[in-house]
């Protein structure tokens, strides 16, 4: 089964600053210190800014056939916007310039579930009675394989050159973006020389999230066993290994091209930790 998903958003939440300045103009270029003499940053926050979600997402299902069921889905999609989570622009000045790829995009994603029942014990192929039934008989495997593309960051730089208070900055691209897939410290992830920092008093030509950082990928695995104690009632045994290879999942790399660090990637992603294991008993009745 395949199908096109997209979404269209309109008037949504965001902050943006209002007393910035245009590239070389400096402080007393500030909108607002040329209007009123004010130099403090100034904040509006509304509903004004639009997004754009287009997919294409395929499933396949195998229902249970000789005790093996399992299914696989893959999506295919682009998510742009011109802010992310309600944040600030890196280029206030111009609005356009921050139209881009979501941090959240994944432009590839791949699932792929199975649950199997071994064919042994009562009412199975092989060890139906006996021993080898009670020994082998009502253990389940089953497992979550996830593959996913990176996600996109920013290629930025150190705003002082740009002389544009409220300004961020982008960095220029003079090459392109080429993954060596280093990880830790000294190595870097991609080839930092293609970019650069600006020259004086204007902004990068480089746009927003236009790199792409490490892959993701995990495998949650569990086995169960069930024991028929009495009419009505089963035992149940699990035991649940998240993230069962203990495969690291990196952060994105430093993106400042002024930064000692410049791609290279110096953290995990928090929200996917080391292996874990559970175990538990669970009593149906």
């Amino acid at each position: 089964m395949w199908g096109y998903v997209g979404t269209l958003g309109r008037r949504l939440p965001g902050q943006r600053e209002l007393n910035f300045a245009t590239p070389g103009a400096g402080t007393a270029g500030l909108r607002f210190n040329q209007l009123f003499g004010r130099t403090a940053s100034t904040a509006e926050r509304a509903n004004a800014y639009n997004n754009n979600y287009n997919a294409l997402q395929v499933n396949l299902q195998r229902r249970f056939s000789n005790g093996l069921s399992f299914g696989a889905a893959y999506t295919w999609s682009r998510s742009l916007s011109v802010q992310d989570d309600q944040g600030g622009f890196v280029i206030v000045a111009n609005i356009r310039r921050n139209y881009g790829p979501t941090a959240f995009d994944r432009r590839h994603m791949f699932v792929l579930n199975h649950i199997y029942e071994l064919p042994f014990g009562r009412g199975k192929k092989f060890l139906r009675g006996g021993a080898g039934s009670w020994i082998a008989g009502g253990w389940q495997l089953n497992g979550i394989l996830r593959a996913v593309t990176g996600s996109p960051f920013n290629i930025t730089a150190d705003a002082g050159s740009c002389n544009c208070p409220g300004n961020g900055q982008f960095a220029d691209v003079v090459g392109r973006y080429h993954i060596l897939g280093g990880f830790g410290p000294g190595q870097p992830f991609f080839d930092t020389s293609a970019f650069a920092a600006p020259g004086p008093n204007r902004f990068g030509n480089a746009g927003r999230n236009t790199a792409w950082g490490p892959k993701l990928r995990s495998y949650d695995f569990s086995v169960f066993r069930h024991f028929n104690l009495r009419e009505g009632w089963q035992l149940e045994f699990r035991s649940e290994f998240y993230n069962l290879t203990n495969t690291p999942q990196f952060a994105n790399p430093v993106g400042n091209v002024n930064a000692g660090n410049f791609g290279q990637i110096t953290g995990t992603i928090n929200s996917a930790g080391e292996r874990e294991v559970q175990l538990a008993l669970r009593l149906r009745f």
